[in-house]
């Protein structure tokens, strides 16, 4: 049985990372965040970029020490942020002569070797993986429109980015001073495959609970522990169908 594949969108600053405080050491953070990793969980800093192939044999020598450690790999990876490490290699690829179409070549190429590891060496062995994202809200003459999209350029984006990589994706944003999940919709690049989930779910403040947002009866807050929880479970009962 093959790991999830999670996005989780969001603005800068909407709180991406700290959705993360749910989960415990069974999780790796690979932090390229341009800002120090405040959570305690098993994590790595990508504080300067070095390629693609570097960055992906860093992620195999950390695992391993994960593995001595705690005595089995994390059953998560996190990839704090997908959209950081795109901008990285845009950024790369730019400092390079245009030489019939070498710098779009280039960020093709390292962008498929990451999702290439995403997919073979870590979902396909069983490994949870989230990728936290960087979206923006599209305006209208200068007026939001409620529709998200990713940022940055290239086939990679022409094609969906990193949300038409993953079956799974969900997006934060901010209602007044409250945050929200939402679940599925294009507009909002959210998505999923679970029947009978919430269209939109409000996130509590951990930091104050007595601020959150109150719930009707009925409603939950939103962890992400326990909507993993439920992806895991709704693929093994889909699994249980496969004839392979």
């Amino acid at each position: 049985m093959a790991g999830i594949k999670l996005l989780i969108n969001g603005e800068a600053g909407n709180g991406k990372t700290s959705l993360l405080s749910s989960l415990g050491k069974e999780t790796f953070v690979v932090s390229r965040d341009a800002k120090k990793f405040s959570l305690k969980l098993p994590h790595m800093l990508v504080d300067k970029w070095e390629g693609m192939g570097v960055l992906i044999d860093n992620i195999y020598d950390r695992m391993e020490k994960y593995q001595e450690k705690f005595g089995e790999y994390p059953t998560n990876v996190v990839i704090d942020s997908v959209s950081q490490i795109f901008m990285d290699v845009i950024d790369t690829a730019s400092q390079t002569p245009n030489v019939y179409g070498s710098q779009g070549a280039e960020v093709t190429k390292e962008m498929a070797l990451l999702t290439k590891f995403i997919h073979e060496d870590l979902e396909m062995n069983d490994i949870n993986v989230i990728l936290l994202n960087h979206v923006i809200e599209e305006k209208d003459e200068g007026k939001p429109t409620g529709n998200y999209v990713s940022f940055g350029s290239g086939k990679f984006l022409s094609k969906g980015g990193f949300y038409s990589i993953v079956s799974e994706s969900i997006t934060l944003t901010l209602s007044g001073e409250h945050r929200r999940i939402t679940t599925r919709g294009k507009a909002k690049q959210a998505r999923t495959n679970m029947v009978g989930v919430p269209e939109t779910m409000w996130v509590e403040n951990l930091i104050d609970p007595s601020k959150s947002k109150k719930l009707k009866e009925g409603e939950k807050y939103f962890r992400l522990n326990e909507y993993l929880d439920m992806l895991v479970n709704e693929q093994n009962d889909v699994g249980e169908w496969s004839l392979d």
